[in-house]
């Protein structure tokens, strides 16, 4: 089926060029955010503690930007029906990854720790690498970590699945965009 050429809802692209330099503020505006945080905080944490929680955080943001752009993609561009807006899908992705996928993912991460010490992994206390620091460590919890992340998504996949009604919320939130794909991607990457 090929796109109608004056559509509005097909028209966000969250790969093209533009988009990619809105990616890159994003990814360079939280890296600023860390790095103001740990100016900061008191007491401050060693520069490698410091260095390793900011990888596994780093981490995490690329494995989940990369699911909410696949979700976003798999969800916008069904097999059956027209295509819809990828923006109006990752703005979605975001709102509920920060609400609901917030508790989700706690209770995963907990449950995946849990368990694993059970059965004696050590070194998966979050954020504590042992003494000296760790790379070992940091690499499992950085394992959990993203485990974790993919479990909260796939909760959310299935989400989408179930109230398709979601969409429109979404549309509707975005409707002050629909003529201008560009304010639509800095809206749902920066905002």
């Amino acid at each position: 089926m090929v796109e109608p050429p004056n559509d509005p809802d097909a028209g966000c692209k969250l790969l093209d060029g533009f988009a990619i330099i809105i990616q890159i503020l994003l990814a360079s505006s939280a890296l600023a955010t860390l790095v103001v945080k740990r100016a900061r905080e008191r007491p401050q944490r060693p520069v490698n503690i410091w260095l390793l929680d900011v990888g596994k955080q780093f981490s995490g943001a690329i494995v989940i930007h990369g699911l909410n752009l696949l979700v976003s993609y798999s969800r916008g561009r069904p097999h059956h029906g027209g295509p819809s807006n990828l923006c109006v899908w990752y703005f979605l992705n975001v709102g509920v990854d920060t609400t609901v996928g917030v508790w989700i993912l706690w209770v995963i991460l907990r449950s995946l720790q849990w368990s694993l010490m059970r059965v004696g992994v050590t070194g998966i206390r979050t954020g504590d690498y042992g003494t000296p620091p760790s790379i070992l460590n940091w690499i499992k919890q950085t394992i959990i970590f993203i485990c974790s992340l993919v479990g909260m998504k796939s909760c959310v996949y299935g989400l989408f699945r179930l109230c398709p009604w979601l969409f429109d919320f979404g549309k509707w939130v975005l409707s002050w965009t629909r003529d201008n794909y560009r304010t639509q991607v800095v809206f749902v990457m920066l905002m």
